[in-house]
């Protein structure tokens, strides 16, 4: 192989890895955010939640958010990032049609809450990619080669 190819070859994979790892960090982002959200708004949290028909609501929002928390940070350091991907893949799938019930919603939401369903389906997508196909090399307890 000349030095040109493997040149080439090394700027591909290093072009790969970043590219999942920004791809972990966007999947990651949502959770991030609506788990941090939970935790620091706790009382809101759970009365949206209750509002949704979630029972027991003031104590699942706690648990809930640390869940997305930790979830997120294990798919952002690629630590058990497969199954952080998992869990959140069933999270995704199981949540996404419980609270954004499109054929419940008036006219004037419909639009908006069809695009949310549609957006959870999105992330599943994403998770399932990760389930499959691994986080890549740039990871946190990367086996030693």
């Amino acid at each position: 192989m000349t030095p040109a190819h493997k040149s080439d070859r090394l700027n591909s994979a290093f072009v790969q890895e970043a590219g999942l790892l920004v791809a972990r960090i966007g999947l990651a982002s949502l959770f991030l955010f609506s788990g941090g959200q939970k935790l620091m708004h706790l009382q809101g949290a759970a009365e949206w939640a209750t509002s949704q028909g979630v029972p027991f609501a003031s104590l699942l929002m706690p648990l809930a958010g640390v869940f997305e928390v930790a979830s997120g940070v294990m798919l952002i350091t690629g630590w058990h990032a497969r199954q952080a991907a998992a869990a959140l893949a069933t999270w995704i799938i199981v949540l996404g049609p419980l609270f954004h019930r499109f054929w419940e919603a008036p006219p004037q939401l419909w639009q908006i809450v069809v695009d949310d369903l549609f957006h959870h389906f999105v992330m599943f997508g994403g998770m399932i990619y990760v389930v499959v196909f691994g986080p890549g090399s740039w990871r946190l307890g990367r086996p030693k080669s």
